[in-house]
């Protein structure tokens, strides 16, 4: 099954329902290989080998090593020469039935022009709208704490930590400095957490501790002091004791100064890029130039939906305030919702049609030439 899901890209399929569109497919292939055996059909043993080793080489490619394609393998029983002839057989079937589908015409599928545009007129609403895209840049500028607020959070956390190496008890003290209103009564106890659910920086801290170990962790609340109770694989147990860093209107507004600043500077003729590299607080964007890549544009949440909709192609933003700061955006281009006329889509339509029209020719022929082989199912 493994194979079956990495040649199909399928993880979402049922085993159940997999295993039974494979039957369904292996009686058919044994159909038409019957039938092509009656019409004498062949195919050339270079050209089966040639495609059975491309298929291989497919799958290895999906794998990051030849260790991890190995071990598939023998988790399938296989080995790499079992799995050729597995392929070279597949392979061979499948020219079969091309063969003998071309033989009886199946594959001549004409849909005409009028047919096609007949199909994009009553579906064009659903095939033909294409949605709005915009490829987006942005700096973020993180609203900041003034230095003697960050100070003062300081010296009460170096208290707290003083407090501890003259003996003082770690619940006691959470339940009079933490301001953890949530866990404080609770002795700063923060019970069983699963690493993906911590905030990134705590996450990373609490996997170097061991059990009894503390360490002070500063965070976009304030700083944290955590103490590691218990550990396992990908969960913590820990206690921990915030100390909050108050924020004032005044750091907003200097958050709001410094974006705009930014923005005077990429309308004046800075690039982008380079005002992003220097000046993002976004760890994830700012070195690549703040780059964010292609977005739908019904996909978009405030507030940024409605400030992108009404930016044209390479226009900078005001400061946007979102939870995470101000944000100053690039629009770098920006593609409108529209519906697609039918000289765009007739190529896709009349190639649709045609399978449609094949899938249908192949059905009434399986049934046809299934009525002349005995089959049997068994579970």
């Amino acid at each position: 099954m493994v194979f079956i899901r990495l040649s199909r890209l399928d993880t979402l399929t049922p085993d159940s329902a997999l295993r039974t569109e494979v039957l369904d497919r292996l009686i058919d292939d044994q159909v038409m290989l019957v039938q092509a055996r009656k019409e004498s059909i062949e195919v050339d043993r270079a050209e089966v080998d040639a495609a059975a080793r491309e298929n291989i080489d497919e799958v290895r490619r999906r794998f990051d090593t030849e260790d991890e394609f190995r071990a598939a393998l023998a988790a399938e029983g296989l080995t790499e020469r079992t799995l050729l002839q597995r392929y070279s057989d597949e392979v061979r079937h499948r020219l079969l039935a091309q063969r003998l589908m071309e033989k009886a015409g199946l594959t001549q599928a004409y849909v005409s022009p009028a047919e096609a545009e007949r199909f994009y007129e009553e579906n064009r609403d659903t095939i033909a709208r294409q949605p709005g895209l915009v490829i987006l840049a942005h700096i973020l500028v993180r609203v900041r704490p003034a230095e003697e607020a960050v100070g003062e959070a300081e010296r009460r956390m170096n208290e707290v930590v003083q407090l501890l190496a003259t003996g003082g008890e770690f619940p006691a003290l959470a339940r009079s400095f933490s301001d953890d209103r949530r866990t404080a009564a609770r002795g700063g106890d923060r019970g069983w957490v699963a690493a993906e659910d911590l905030e990134p920086e705590l996450a990373a801290v609490l996997a170097q501790l061991q059990p009894g170990q503390l360490y002070p962790v500063p965070t976009a609340q304030g700083y944290v002091l955590v103490k590691l109770e218990e550990k396992a694989t990908g969960r913590y147990h820990f206690r921990s004791i915030l100390i909050r860093v108050p924020f004032t209107r005044q750091d907003t507004l200097r958050a709001r100064q410094r974006a705009e600043t930014i923005r005077r500077q990429a309308l004046a003729g800075i690039p982008f890029d380079t005002l992003a590299a220097r000046h993002s607080d976004d760890p994830g964007t700012g070195p690549a130039g703040g780059f964010l890549g292609e977005l739908a544009l019904d996909g978009l949440t405030p507030p940024f939906d409605t400030v992108v909709r009404r930016l044209d192609s390479g226009a900078v933003s005001e400061p946007v305030l979102s939870e995470h700061g101000f944000h100053v955006l690039k629009v770098l281009d920006k593609q409108e919702e529209r519906l697609l006329s039918y000289l765009e889509l007739q190529d896709q339509i009349r190639s649709y049609l045609q399978q449609q029209r094949f899938a249908a020719k192949l059905e009434q022929y399986l049934a046809r030439i299934s009525r002349q082989v005995y089959i049997q199912r068994f579970d």
